[in-house]
């Protein structure tokens, strides 16, 4: 057999090979989602899955997730708003039960299907926005985009657009990040991801804890956490930087303490945050971590708290400038 004829044969063997790796791959990786705990609706060619209440008054809050997160992080504070503030906590394209057909890319395209699925819910403005970790960069560009619309921000523990460059311990992990979120997929797609790396899921009130570990072992939330991470590396960072939100809107910073003392540029980065608005509050968490500053109840308790001043504030005729940092848990 002359060399062309072998080099065939390989490619076929190869492909062949392939095909049957991937077949097993899909036969090991679970198949079916477990049901969704909110409302499924279509927005252009994504099916996206949000936690809604239509109840209650003043503006309605608009829950950003951190990365990989399905909405249902939020759900002790979903718990403290129900009944009585219309709210929607809502996953990603390939997040929790989004689909990811055709996901955006850039934050500005992100915000325009937030809007849209605002819309479609029949959600009134103007919108609170609560972004955790990599939300808090897109609840900024969402606010400097629709100014009009937004009464207010809450950032909890939130990216900062030069994290990377300014904390060499954020830094140093990345690759570690990027590696841990690469092993989950494949451990996923192989059926063997157990629950042991999903941060405080565990902490999740027992409503939604299993249903929010088993969506999990699904590959597709890793899946979306691979294209997210570099994004934001390559794009929601420098979106945000060049986005600029009115100096009056009320904002709140909600920092989890454990973050900020053991990564003092956390830490400063984070009271930078608060100077965005002349109107802000900054609450440090003491004993919190990044992940259970939301999905841990006492923690919670504090981005409430923040969330209902953000609210109060947003009603008051006259606002004037404040700055809050006592830590309290």
């Amino acid at each position: 057999m002359n060399r062309a004829g072998r080099a065939l044969l390989g490619a076929a063997a190869a492909a062949g090979a392939a095909t049957a790796i991937a077949g097993v791959l899909r036969e090991r990786a679970p198949r079916e989602l477990p049901p969704a705990p909110g409302e499924l609706v279509d927005v252009g060619r994504e099916t996206l899955h949000a936690l809604v209440s239509r109840t209650g008054s003043g503006p309605t809050v608009v829950f950003e997730s951190a990365l990989c997160c399905p909405c249902t992080e939020w759900a002790w504070l979903t718990a403290e708003l129900d009944g009585r503030v219309p709210y929607v906590a809502y996953d990603r394209p390939g997040n929790g039960w989004s689909t990811q057909h055709a996901p955006p890319r850039t934050a500005a395209e992100l915000n325009e299907l937030t809007m849209r699925l605002l819309h479609a819910l029949e959600l009134p403005g103007p919108y609170l926005l609560v972004g955790h970790s990599v939300g808090g960069l897109l609840v900024r560009t969402f606010a400097a985009r629709y100014p009009e619309d937004t009464a207010g921000l809450v950032l909890v523990d939130s990216s900062h657009p030069d994290q990377l460059a300014r904390s060499a311990m954020q830094r140093e992990g990345m690759p570690l990040v990027r590696q841990n979120i690469a092993n989950s997929y494949r451990r996923a797609v192989l059926g063997r991801l157990d629950d042991n790396g999903f941060g405080s899921i565990a902490e999740l009130p027992e409503s939604v804890r299993n249903v929010s570990a088993a969506i999990m072992r699904h590959p597709g939330p890793w899946q979306a956490a691979r294209r997210e991470f570099a994004l934001w590396q390559r794009s929601w960072a420098e979106e945000t930087s060049a986005a600029v939100m009115p100096s009056s809107m009320p904002l709140g910073v909600v920092t989890a303490g454990q973050q900020a003392t053991s990564d003092l540029e956390h830490g400063r980065m984070q009271a930078e945050l608060a100077t965005l608005s002349d109107v802000h509050r900054h609450e440090i968490v003491t004993d919190a971590k990044h992940d259970s500053l939301v999905m841990h109840e006492r923690f919670a308790r504090s981005v409430t708290e923040v969330v209902d001043w953000v609210r109060d504030t947003h009603t008051e005729p006259a606002l004037t400038g404040t700055r809050r940092g006592d830590g309290r848990p």
